[in-house]
């Protein structure tokens, strides 16, 4: 079908299981999230109804079109309804904040590094801002960008000895990662960069990735 009609038959999809939790009675007690995991098909599926406007790219690429999705958490009565957050949450987050609310942090491994932070207070707390201010952008198992609050350090080849080369972003001016800060702005926080993914660098050695588990 079109890309309407698949938009549409999801959105049917997701108001038969909010009715379904609403004949069980279990609304008061569920979280629902619904989010995308990875940025649009444009460039497998043209004809998707997909365009990639305000962010560049999609699906397989680190820029901001190919990482930032939607995404949509319900708990009534505990998050406040049609409120927005515009901070960055990473998927891993939802792994710790899910533990917390659910009386389980006991049960999160001590004997590794864990990516998730909790975004607890994000939800429920009404803070208005998130814990997390970075995230570190893999291309499967090469780190080809940085993000740091507004601001973007995409590393050509994904090789931290080309960070030199590596074009740096205001992403609050730059949506689509088209103008590079090439004055001495862009040096000195490509070079406050290159110390984060130096520390990065370290602790993955210290505690080595795991494979997937299957």
């Amino acid at each position: 079908g079109t890309y309407v009609e698949k938009m549409k038959l999801v959105d049917k999809w997701i108001g038969d299981m909010m009715n379904e939790m609403e004949t069980l009675g279990i609304v008061d007690n569920t979280i629902v999230i619904v989010m995308g995991d990875n940025g649009h098909f444009t460039k497998y599926a043209p004809q998707s109804g997909y365009t990639p406007m305000v962010f560049r790219g999609g699906k397989g690429a680190t820029t901001e079109g190919g990482v930032r999705v939607d995404a949509f958490v319900r708990w009534p009565g505990m998050i406040e309804a049609d409120s927005v957050a515009g901070d960055i949450v990473h998927v891993s987050d939802l792994y710790t904040t899910l533990a917390r609310i659910s009386g389980a942090t006991e049960d999160i491994p001590r004997d590794r590094v864990i990516d998730g932070i909790d975004q607890t207070g994000l939800w429920l707390n009404g803070d208005t801002h998130g814990r997390r201010d970075y995230v570190f952008l893999y291309n499967i198992n090469s780190l080809e960008a940085v993000v740091k609050e507004q601001y973007k350090l995409s590393i050509p080849g994904g090789g931290i000895e080309t960070a030199i080369l590596a074009d740096f972003y205001d992403l609050f001016r730059d949506t689509r990662e088209e103008n590079p800060v090439s004055n001495e702005i862009g040096a000195w926080g490509g070079a406050q960069f290159v110390r984060m993914i130096m520390r990065h660098m370290k602790r993955m050695k210290k505690s080595p990735r795991a494979g997937p588990a299957t």
